[in-house]
């Protein structure tokens, strides 16, 4: 089961000074092999979330990103599901991205804040009819008795002319990074790893950058 991988290094004076900008440009070329190579099973913007309860118990899932910039990484989901309830018990996460076709991952740790009304009204309406009942009607990470049933009133509901108002127990969070790792899969193990560490001086956002052990 085992593969070796031998990328172009990844130099610590080659990255850019904001992390932001660095996944930027690793996010870009991820996008690029959909481009052309046309493959839609390839969700370069598939990240797995990261949760804890109060006591440290972890659980983790994989959702979308829907977009980033320097404020943070955000995705939605209900409130009440599982990772809504540990976020708003302990809201310290991790995302982590891993890109297979480049052997590269993304390592973010941070906190998750919930976004605006406004602003998830604004995505939800954007959202296809299908989705939007889904996410009316769901009470996610509870029981189901009759996944059948539940399919058909989403049906029912997706096709009517009935607007579809988004719940007040679904919307978006952000998750503002304080730290960020860069891994590039090296060939005999010898992998690379590039930190970036937030640090706070006068207001300004500053990072430290540092190479640490494969």
């Amino acid at each position: 089961m085992r593969r070796d991988y031998s990328p172009q290094p990844l130099d610590l004076e080659n990255m850019l000074s904001d992390p932001f900008s660095q996944f930027g440009e690793w996010f870009s070329h991820e996008e690029s092999f959909i481009n052309r190579d046309g493959d839609l099973s390839y969700e370069a913007n598939a990240m797995v979330l990261s949760t804890a309860t109060p006591s440290g118990m972890p659980s983790s899932r994989v959702v979308l990103l829907k977009s980033y910039s320097p404020e943070g990484f955000l995705f939605f989901t209900n409130y009440e599901s599982k990772k809504g309830i540990e976020i708003a018990q302990n809201n310290r996460v991790a995302l982590l991205f891993f890109w297979q076709k480049s052997m590269r991952q993304v390592r973010i740790e941070g906190v998750a804040q919930k976004i605006s009304e406004e602003d998830s009204d604004k995505y939800f309406k954007t959202r296809p009819r299908e989705s939007q009942a889904s996410s009316s009607l769901s009470q996610q990470s509870r029981p189901l008795s009759d996944k059948a049933q539940f399919d058909k009133i989403i049906k029912n509901l997706a096709e009517s002319n009935s607007e579809i108002i988004r719940p007040a127990n679904w919307g978006g969070y952000i998750v503002i990074p304080q730290y960020f790792e860069f891994w590039q899969g090296g060939s005999g193990r010898s992998h690379d790893r590039i930190i970036f560490k937030r640090a706070s001086t006068s207001g300004d956002t500053l990072w430290e950058i540092y190479r640490i052990y494969p």
